[in-house]
């Protein structure tokens, strides 16, 4: 059997994976490596439990990794372990997943040991250079041999840069996991009531970007609008923003609720009974269309075209007022019920067998 191996790190990339580690497991001799760019049971463990993912073949310097995500520090943190495990693998292919330190280093890894990369979630632009996820998706994808994307849409920006081969469209894998794990989420998730909240009566909000949590008077603004509206405001808080609040001396407005992060089921439940989730999330914009949930995003770009086309999202930055405006916009009309009848642009929870297939026939 073709060898291959497939090397991820975050939280996102275990729910992107989940459905497509087992069906590499079986049509190839397949190793699974975790970075550890996350790496702790609130953010990780969880995840492989609910979503009864198999534990890694190998699990890459989880401590070095985590304190290069959590103070900020490049992906050159990753190479190193990466290498070594490439340095002594005979997999002929490289799978890497998205735009993430780990995603880069496990490329130019691999390409100093003359692996073929293949990329799965290719072609995503935001056209904004300040996302140093931008720079990896550019990389990454000038790199690739062969490139999944998602949409007709993230494969014509890869045409305009002149990747016109090995490129297949087969959807978002997330919208695989999300279908798969919502009717149990529904049925076994207490998380409602546990904090004691009803069905389309609170605003989920998640936030972690450098570029609102890092600075001081962006992370305040944020919460003070969030805090305003008068909507209950449900906050699973990142290990991230929390440090940032313990930093700054921060207190969350009372109307906020904080809550400890929560698992994949939870997390599914709250987000799915949501009247609105508020994020700065890539991951969250995606699940959010497919669960039909509106969205605002606290970004002035983003690399979801196809959320904001479907008037399912909106770009909101990180300022009161335009915060404000859109958050009564959506709760005071009957947009919910409009996103209920968009067609996902994401795929129908396929793509996982897509991908495998096509890569049977390919190499």
């Amino acid at each position: 059997m073709t060898e291959v191996i497939t090397l991820f790190g975050t939280r996102p990339e275990i729910i992107k994976m989940s459905q497509m580690i087992p069906l590499l497991d079986k049509n190839f001799d397949h190793r699974f490596v975790f970075t550890g760019q996350h790496f702790s049971r609130e953010m990780v463990e969880i995840f492989f439990d609910q979503l009864k993912l198999r534990k890694p073949d190998s699990i890459l310097t989880p401590h070095a990794a985590e304190t290069a995500a959590i103070v900020g520090s490049d992906y050159s943190v990753l190479i190193p372990s990466i290498a070594k495990e490439l340095k002594n693998s005979k997999a002929e292919y490289v799978i890497v997943y998205g735009d993430t330190n780990s995603t880069l280093a496990a490329t130019l890894a691999g390409l100093q040991y003359g692996k073929k990369i293949i990329h799965i979630e290719a072609g995503l632009r935001s056209y904004d250079k300040r996302m140093a996820e931008e720079l990896v998706r550019v990389l990454v994808d000038h790199n690739s041999d062969i490139l999944f994307t998602p949409t007709e849409l993230t494969s014509s920006f890869l045409d305009k840069e002149g990747i016109k081969e090995s490129k297949y469209i087969v959807g978002n894998s997330v919208v695989d996991a999300t279908l798969k794990y919502l009717g149990e989420a529904e049925k076994t998730s207490k998380i409602l009531d546990e904090l004691k909240i009803k069905k389309d009566e609170y605003i989920l909000v998640t936030i972690h970007r450098a570029e609102n949590v890092d600075k001081p008077e962006k992370l305040m603004r944020i919460l003070r609008a969030l805090a305003a509206n008068g909507r209950e405001i449900i906050l699973p808080i990142h290990p991230r923003v929390k440090k940032r609040v313990m930093e700054f001396g921060f207190k969350i407005p009372d109307s906020i609720k904080v809550i400890d992060p929560v698992g994949y089921l939870d997390m599914l439940k709250l987000l799915k009974n949501a009247s609105l989730v508020i994020t700065d999330s890539g991951g969250v914009q995606e699940e959010a269309i497919t669960l039909k949930v509106p969205c605002l995003t606290l970004r002035e770009t983003t690399e979801r075209w196809e959320t904001i086309s479907a008037g399912a999202n909106f770009l909101v930055g990180t300022e009161s007022q335009l915060i404000d405006y859109h958050i009564k916009m959506v709760l005071n009309t009957e947009l919910k019920k409009k996103i209920q009848q968009i067609e996902n642009p994401y795929g129908d929870g396929k793509t996982s067998e897509k991908i495998v297939k096509i890569l049977k026939d390919v190499i």
